[in-house]
This record gives structure tokens, C-alpha cells and sequence, in this order.
């Protein structure tokens, strides 16, 4: 049996195909394993989003090349070769192929073989029956990947390019995935694309994102949660954040910026007034709602004058969770031709002054918390601590945890924990003996 050390970098987007990948590896008797210097093959499959995404993929190529020993081969897939196509060949020798998204199916055949394709980038992508073979990274957790690609065009975006156009999947296939790892123990479905709320265009003629959710509200699973839903389409959620019983009181709403030129530069397809609106129509509908927003600062058309008015607006919200990015100049995208206005100690320093704003909004919430109850999904067992999970309202890796001092806590669980105190992003509790939830 070969042995494959396969590294997944990127998106959860990214993750998905790699779980689906190892699936197929493993149906034709390859073994994953976590060293590479027992493995056959090394396989990477790389980002390519923005500048420092590409950089740790060409960080981690170099790396695996490094301790490669005669007989391993050395394999690239995934967003880098998808942007960069051949120009990356004579420049990385020691890779032995370089296959595209399309092209994946077709690798565990290809490794069976003597010789590998030195670049791939056709193909006929993945079969509907692949997505109900993957192996999830996380025995309760797992995400959903609903469509790829994005029609959206940001001027700003390398996504089209790399991805292509939207494509989403049949609600059907995407209702049986659900169902299969539901069955397999999965609790938690977190549901991605590079935008959801467009999901359902390019095949129902209109955004069905809502209509998905409440379809996957039946079919047994516990917490449903949303990513990456761009704002101009959030409306249409709102009766189905009302109606599902489990959808989790979260939605991730990246706006990018707040200034009118700023947005209309960046091809968001909306201005302040309409972004203003939308979030404070949800948050006065759905309280209970948190949420979570990324911003970009450094823009080329983004004044002084256009920042002040992003600083005062994430004031004006108060965003239970904000992540902030420093604009990067990407190859090949409109705004690359605007040119890297912005210096980057500006740049910098409106980061950190995002960062330290979002901080102390994110500790004054936290504070509110003190005393509460919150159901908590026990994510791992961390030495010094019963537990570390999150609440409903906390992703996985971008926002904060729960770390338990006290109580009884296994994997996969969702126990009542009071909350005792807080560190920084993350909250501190105590496992309840007794289960208010249920009385």
C-alpha cells in the first residue's frame, strides 16, 4: 500500500476538495499518513487567493521539495496552479506534476500508473456520488460546499480567474450530502462558497439560499451556519434565520467597506446608504443574530476621509466579530491596474487602528456575557482544561472559543457551560451539572 503526506492549505472551500480527494485516494487503497519521510508521494494542495496565501504556498512547495528523497514524487494542486498555470514548471523543477481542480478525479488513477501527467488543468471535475465519499477532517464538524466560483467580479478579486464563474450544485445533491454525514455523526454543517447568498442563480433562475436552508433544517442535523453571504442578498434570510430551528443565530457578512467610491471602486454593487440599511434592517429584526464582517483597508481609492467614515461606521455597529485584511495589488484583477496608492505604513497603521477598535467592541461584548449560560459544542480536549468549543454564535477558527475549567466534557458534545470570566476573543466557563436547557 503507497503512503500519500497530503497538505491542505486555504479555505474551508479548499478543505472540502482535499477530503474529497482523500476519500477517492483511500478507495483505491492509498494510505494518508502525517510524516513525510515514510510517505511515496507528497501532495500539497495550494492557495492562491491573495499575496500572502501564495506566498505560504510557495513556502510550503519549497519546504516539501527540500527533504523530498529519491523516489518520492512531488505533486501541486489546487488555487496556485489554477492562477499561474505552466509559469510555475520551470521555476519549481523538482515538482513532478501540477494538476488543476477539474483534473482531481483523475489523480488516483494517474498514481496507480508509472508515470504521472506533468499538468493537467481540464477535466470533468468532481462527480456528483464524490462529494458522499468524503472523509471530513473533523468527526463532528464539517463543511458544505454548495457552489463554486463567483459572478460577482469584484474589482479587487482574483476568484473568477482562479474559479470561474458561478456554479452552484442541485439542492438535492447537496440535501443528500447533509444527510450522509449527518448519518456518520456530524452535528455541525457549515455551509461555504465564495458567495452563498448567490447560490441557486445560474441553476433556479434566482437566490435560493434561504429555500436551501430550510430544506437542510429536516435533516437531522443539530447547528447550521452560514459563511461568506454578501449583503446586497442577506434580506431574503431573514425569514429563514425566523423559521429554522437549527440554523445557528450567526451569519458572516463580509462588506469590504462602508465608503460609497470606495465600494463602487471595488465593484461591490452597492453604496453606503444600501449597506447601512440591509444590517441594521437585520439586526433589528433578528437581535439574537450575531455578526460577523471582514473589511479591507489600503484600497487605492480609499482617502482619509473614506477611512474615518469605516472606523465610525464599525463604531456605529458594533460587529460581534470583524476581520480586517491589508490590500494587496493581485495580478491580472482590475484595481491591479489602479496601482499600490496607499503606503504601507498606512496601510498598517488603519489596520491596527481596525484591530484595536474591533478589540475593545469585542471585550465589551464579552463582559455582557459574564453570568450567562450558553451551550457550548465541545470541539477538543486540550490539556489543563475539561474542554475547549464554542457557542453557537462562534465559527471555527475565526472567532473565538471557550475554554472549560470545570465540568465533564467529551468530544462531540454540546453541554451547558456558564460563563466566568473572558481572555482577549475567548470566553471562559464552567460545565453545569444539571442541564437548564432541558427543564
Amino acid at each position: 500500500m503507497q503512503k500519500i503526506y497530503f497538505l491542505s492549505l486555504g479555505c474551508p472551500k479548499n478543505l472540502v476538495d482535499s477530503e474529497i480527494l482523500s476519500a477517492l485516494l483511500h478507495e483505491v487503497h492509498f494510505e494518508i499518513v502525517e510524516d513525510p519521510s515514510i510517505a511515496d508521494i507528497l501532495l500539497i494542495s495550494t492557495c492562491a487567493f491573495i499575496k500572502p496565501a501564495i506566498e505560504e504556498s510557495i513556502e510550503a512547495i519549497l519546504e516539501l521539495a527540500q527533504i523530498k528523497q529519491p523516489g518520492q514524487r512531488l505533486i501541486v494542486i489546487g488555487c496556485l496552479v489554477e492562477r499561474y498555470k505552466e509559469e510555475l514548471i520551470p521555476l519549481l523543477p523538482e515538482v513532478d506534476a501540477w494538476l488543476g481542480f477539474k483534473a482531481l478525479p483523475a489523480l488516483p488513477r494517474w498514481l496507480r500508473q508509472s508515470s504521472l501527467p506533468r499538468f493537467v488543468l481540464e477535466g470533468p471535475g468532481w462527480h456528483r456520488e464524490d462529494y458522499l465519499k468524503r472523509m471530513p477532517s473533523h468527526p463532528f464538524t464539517a463543511y458544505v460546499k454548495i457552489a463554486e466560483g463567483c459572478s460577482n467580479y469584484c474589482t479587487f478579486c482574483t476568484i473568477p480567474a482562479i474559479r470561474g464563474k458561478l456554479a452552484s450544485r442541485p439542492m438535492e445533491d447537496i440535501s443528500k450530502e447533509v444527510e450522509a454525514l449527518v448519518a456518520q455523526g456530524v452535528k455541525e454543517i457549515i455551509l461555504v462558497a465564495q458567495e452563498t447568498t448567490a447560490y441557486g442563480m445560474d441553476i433556479y433562475g434566482r437566490p435560493c439560499l434561504a429555500e436551501l436552508l430550510q430544506r437542510l433544517d429536516t435533516s437531522g442535523v443539530t447547528w447550521l451556519r452560514v459563511l461568506y453571504a454578501h449583503p446586497k442578498r442577506v434580506i431574503p434570510l431573514i425569514e429563514a434565520f425566523s423559521s429554522c430551528k437549527h440554523l445557528t443565530p450567526y451569519l458572516d457578512v463580509p462588506i469590504q467597506h462602508i465608503d460609497s467610491q470606495v465600494l463602487k471602486t471595488m465593484g461591490r454593487g452597492m453604496n453606503e446608504e444600501e449597506v447601512r440599511r440591509t444590517l441594521l434592517r437585520f439586526k433589528e429584526t433578528l437581535p439574537q443574530v450575531k455578526l460577523r464582517t471582514t473589511v479591507m483597508v489600503g484600497f487605492p481609492t480609499e482617502t482619509e476621509a473614506a477611512f474615518k467614515r469605516l472606523v465610525d461606521f464599525v463604531k456605529e455597529m458594533e460587529f460581534d466579530y470583524l476581520g480586517v485584511f491589508k490590500y494587496f495589488p493581485e495580478e491580472g484583477t482590475p484595481a491591479f491596474k489602479m496601482g499600490d496608492i496607499i503606503p504601507d505604513e498606512v496601510k498598517e497603521e488603519r489596520y491596527q487602528t481596525i484591530l484595536d477598535l474591533q478589540y475593545q467592541i469585542v471585550r465589551k461584548k464579552y463582559q455582557n456575557y459574564i453570568g450567562h449560560i450558553e451551550r457550548v459544542f465541545i470541539d477538543r480536549i486540550e490539556e489543563g482544561y475539561a474542554g475547549v468549543g464554542r457557542t453557537s454564535w462562534q465559527a471555527p477558527e475565526i472567532d473565538g472559543e471557550v475554554y472549560i475549567t470545570e465540568g465533564e466534557a467529551f468530544l462531540g458534545e454540546i453541554k451547558p457551560v456558564k460563563i466566568i470570566d473572558t481572555y482577549d476573543y475567548d470566553l471562559i466557563g464552567i460545565v453545569l451539572p444539571d442541564n437548564p436547557f432541558l427543564e
